[in-house]
């Protein structure tokens, strides 16, 4: 009853007079909601997407309701929690393990295809224990890796988050003593060999790596991750891989990620960063490469957007955020949040003058 009750609203705003359009739109839309949409975490209690949709189109000038249509049925990528928690699912045995495989490899000069004699090899396994995972968001699952690894990740190994205190590093390296010896590794100061960094999206590249030209110096959260494993004694600095792995990232994100850090760690002398990414998006994905036409003319609307938005967080990114964080211009919604980089109309958060179609709860917000 629900479903047909906001099928009938959706009709009423789209201004269906006959079952034409309504066949050619709805039963579509239904079947995206019950697949995808409805599982947004970010809809209030009750709330479900054909009647999200219907109260996002209303609040839209009727000219502009078709394009805002469009958009939502050809442009939308919606990445459900179960797809990222297949992205995980592939972490470990498509990534890590194969790069444990090729290290052994070069160190040991054993042909890649052998397969058999290198993950058998005692090297193999004891880069598995030498190995750190860190997450560097919420979104990195780390839980969900660790189950993923079939009992080859301990819980020694692996934190949800990148800022590792005193305390927590000194422990961390006990444990790691203690696993060595028991399977044979006698070491009086172990250190990790491989540094897995792990998070689920990104859109500009911005968050990890960026650099200011007036202070001429490196801010985010690998220029942070690279100085701790220095400080805090955690690697040998002769002697370590440091890997970011992230299940969704834009190519923007990529080309980014790679120009800056390249020049970060060959600048401070550190090992460079081996970028993977399982699911890129390539830059025709982003709405400003779509032709000119009705749906440029809404995005470009003024009225669609609140300036509130544009704090000195977004304006990291050097543009205004009705594009999206740093212009990405992203049709991009994921299960339990809605990218910033993504255009406005998609993400725009419920407290504001003009919300969302998939509003978005921010990291950073004044109260």
């Amino acid at each position: 009853m629900q479903d047909l009750n906001a099928a009938e609203l959706l009709a009423r705003v789209m201004g269906w007079q006959d079952q034409e359009p309504v066949r050619d739109h709805v039963p579509e839309l239904q079947l995206l909601a019950f697949f995808k949409y409805d599982q947004y975490q970010r809809f209030g209690p009750g709330r479900r997407f054909i009647e999200s949709l219907a109260l996002w189109l209303n609040r839209l000038d009727v000219e502009d309701r078709q394009a805002a249509l469009t958009l939502v049925k050809d442009k939308l990528v919606f990445f459900s929690d179960r797809e990222i928690s297949h992205l995980v699912d592939m972490v470990y045995p498509d990534i890590i393990v194969q790069e444990r495989l090729r290290l052994v490899a070069e160190e040991h000069d054993i042909p890649t295809h052998e397969v058999g004699r290198l993950s058998g090899h005692r090297r193999f396994k004891e880069l598995r224990l030498k190995s750190l995972y860190l997450g560097l968001s919420d979104g990195a699952r780390t839980n969900e890796l660790r189950r993923a690894s079939n009992h080859q990740i301990s819980n020694e190994q692996i934190w949800q988050a990148y800022e590792l205190g005193e305390q927590k590093s000194a422990s961390m390296r006990k444990d790691l003593k203690t696993e060595l010896g028991k399977a044979g590794f006698e070491e009086a100061q172990p250190h990790f060999n491989l540094i897995w960094l792990l998070d689920d999206f990104s859109g500009s590249g911005n968050t990890y790596i960026r650099y200011d030209s007036e202070e001429k110096s490196y801010g985010g959260k690998l220029q942070k991750i690279y100085d701790q494993l220095h400080r805090g004694g955690l690697i040998d600095p002769t002697h370590y891989e440091v890997f970011l792995v992230l299940y969704v990232a834009t190519r923007q994100a990529i080309d980014h990620i790679e120009y800056w850090c390249e020049r970060f760690t060959s600048e401070r002398g550190f090992k460079p960063l081996q970028l993977r990414v399982l699911c890129p998006l390539e830059r025709n994905l982003a709405l400003t490469q779509a032709p000119a036409g009705t749906l440029s003319a809404l995005l470009a609307k003024e009225k669609y957007f609140d300036p509130e938005v544009d704090d000195e967080h977004m304006k990291v990114g050097g543009s205004d955020g009705r594009m999206g964080f740093a212009n990405c211009a992203l049709p991009v919604v994921l299960s339990h949040n809605t990218p910033n980089n993504s255009i406005y109309l998609l993400w725009g958060p419920e407290h504001l003058k003009y919300s969302g179609l998939f509003p978005r709860v921010a990291r950073h917000r004044d109260f």
